[in-house]
């Protein structure tokens, strides 16, 4: 990494001051997903925004599997950087203490296709042979290229997702991992992987009707099998930790998809137990091991909590106060981990089916929209009164360019039959007025939540309508109808971000009511909501504060957050 390229992307964290004690606590507990950097990043994005955290006082780090070889070098070229610079302070040398930072990696799913599985001819059985131990299916699609060559089988493609926890399966993919080397060869990182929605293994036998007791049975075994491997893998030195990350632990225990918290402690005090028993003694409370709570070495259960999915703050209450009961180590004399991090994952975005089906997520945010058509200025959506004045302008326009009032009046003008093109126009007209008509009523139908469900409905009937109705259409027409859907779609943004404000303030229907200040965005009452929250259990304390007194315990620990651009890491702290 060139050290002026990511001097000059790190230039927003020294805009940025520690200014008290309380401060840096609340920093501390944000941390940086990496899944929004998949997107293509100038050279130098992803270690300036690891190194801008780094010097806003975070400490950890999610990734995913397709992002791993990005948060090896961005991670190195970030430490690299701060350990030849300066610290908090002209002269100033950042020191890094061993194991501070904490990156996190997932495992679980891969991806599969019938051309890599060694099945050129698109035969699904022959896809479905190539299963690995372990195994769940849990998502088939099909697509097939270029339909005019009938021969050209190569081009029918199936793509298969499938989740695993094997032994065989994590071992594998901790060998490829370039995370494994980044943590044994920097001394400041720690590396914690989480078995991602172990709950998925049992997606086969809830399709075939399967009792839920058997169901959550066979997951609890497959996370113990899991958890075995991870205990080798630390004893191994390829990884610090292990833990979770869950949809189902952030549901009800009546969901299909629900992963009981008990059962993942249970399931690492048994892999504990399993893998220490000699040193253990036959368990914690007897034996050379008595005593020693880092023998389990589960630390870490990510699950979604936000302003709409909040069942997760109970699980994380119920947790700490678990843990810190002076009777939970010693149940069924097994050794259960000493501290566990909650990690509220989507704390900005919530499904309509919680994370478990294909609903469209939406964004429990303001947008950042422009207040002219040129964008020369920009302004919170929060802060608007309405719609933005330049798109009635637009739309306007449109619906005068598409206006086929002057070909129905040749009709009568003229007293003669319209051409075939001439009516195939009118028709067309009529079909795009009436479309951009619809589009603009539900701005103010309430029913626009979900940008992403938006962009779909737009690519897959909308414009596909506009093509069946006009053949080609002529540059200054098809320059009309994108300079439409670019200010509908900042009128979009602002529809939706006002629509979940009411949401939110207004409650019901299942939706705790939140006095939202109209000045704050929601993006910042959301994070400060969560880092408010506290434990109100009987054994979870705090830190001991000079009066005596214990402060309580969060309930949440990090929240993690995607940051694409290091001042992003700004805004988020």
């Amino acid at each position: 990494m060139n050290r002026k390229v990511l001097s000059k992307l790190c230039k927003f964290s020294s805009t940025t001051t520690r200014s008290s004690q309380d401060k840096d606590k609340i920093q501390s507990r944000i941390a940086i997903g990496t899944n929004r950097l998949s997107t293509p990043q100038p050279h130098g994005t992803f270690p300036s925004v690891i190194a801008t955290a780094i010097q806003n006082n975070i400490n950890t780090f999610e990734t995913t599997l397709d992002k791993e070889e990005e948060m090896r070098r961005g991670m190195t070229d970030a430490i690299m950087f701060l350990d030849d610079s300066d610290g908090s302070s002209p002269g100033e040398k950042f020191h890094f203490r061993e194991k501070s930072l904490k990156v996190i990696g997932k495992i679980s799913y891969r991806t599969c296709t019938n051309i890599e599985c060694g099945d050129a001819d698109g035969n699904d059985d022959k896809s479905s042979s190539q299963r690995l131990q372990g195994d769940v299916l849990q998502e088939q699609n099909h697509a097939r290229g270029d339909k005019s060559n009938i021969n050209n089988h190569a081009a029918q493609t199936t793509t298969t997702i499938y989740h695993n926890l094997s032994p065989w399966f994590i071992r594998e993919t901790i060998s490829k991992s370039p995370l494994v080397e980044m943590y044994q060869n920097l001394a400041p990182v720690d590396l914690i992987y989480c078995a991602h929605n172990p709950e998925a293994q049992g997606t086969e036998m809830i399709m075939k009707d399967a009792p839920l007791e058997d169901v959550r049975e066979h997951v609890k075994e497959t996370l113990i099998r899991a958890f075995i491997t991870f205990e080798q893998l630390v004893g191994e030195q390829k990884i610090g930790s292990y833990g979770v990350c869950s949809n189902g632990l952030g549901l009800s225990s009546s969901h299909p998809m629900h992963l009981s918290w008990e059962d993942v402690l249970a399931a690492s005090a048994e892999a504990a137990r399993r893998v220490h028993g000699d040193v253990l003694g036959g368990g914690v409370a007897d034996g050379e091991g008595a005593g020693n709570e880092h023998v389990n070495h589960f630390s870490t259960m990510q699950l979604p909590v936000n302003l709409l999915e909040i069942h997760g703050l109970k699980v994380a209450n119920r947790v700490k106060d678990y843990l810190a009961s002076p009777h939970a180590k010693d149940i069924a004399g097994m050794p259960l981990p000493n501290q566990v991090q909650i990690h509220s994952t989507r704390p900005l975005t919530c499904y309509p089916d919680r994370g478990t089906g294909t609903g469209y997520p939406f964004k429990l945010v303001d947008y950042l929209i422009p207040t002219a058509e040129d964008g020369s200025g920009k302004g919170w959506s929060h802060d608007f009164r309405g719609i933005p004045a330049f798109y009635t302008t637009v739309l306007n326009e449109t619906m005068a360019h598409f206006d086929a009032t002057p070909l129905l009046e040749i009709k009568e003008e003229e007293g003669r039959e319209l051409t075939m093109e001439e009516r195939e126009t009118l028709d067309g007209c009529k079909l795009l007025q009436s479309m951009i008509h619809d589009l603009d009523a539900n701005l103010s139908s309430g029913h626009l939540r979900s940008f992403a469900a938006y962009e779909e409905d737009l690519y897959t009937k909308v414009i596909p309508m506009m093509h069946g109705t006009f053949e080609e259409l002529d540059a200054n027409s098809a320059a009309v109808l994108q300079r439409f859907f670019q200010a509908h779609g900042t009128a979009v943004r602002y529809s939706i971000a006002k629509t979940t404000r009411q949401l939110l303030k207004q409650g019901g229907d299942g939706v705790q009511r939140y006095d939202i200040p109209d000045d704050m965005t929601m993006q910042e009452f959301a994070i400060r909501f969560l880092l408010e929250q506290q434990c109100d259990g009987e054994y979870a304390k705090g830190q001991q504060q000079c009066d005596g007194e214990y402060a309580k315990e969060p309930s949440i620990d990090r929240i993690i957050v995607g940051c694409p651009k290091a001042e992003h890491v700004i805004e988020a702290v």
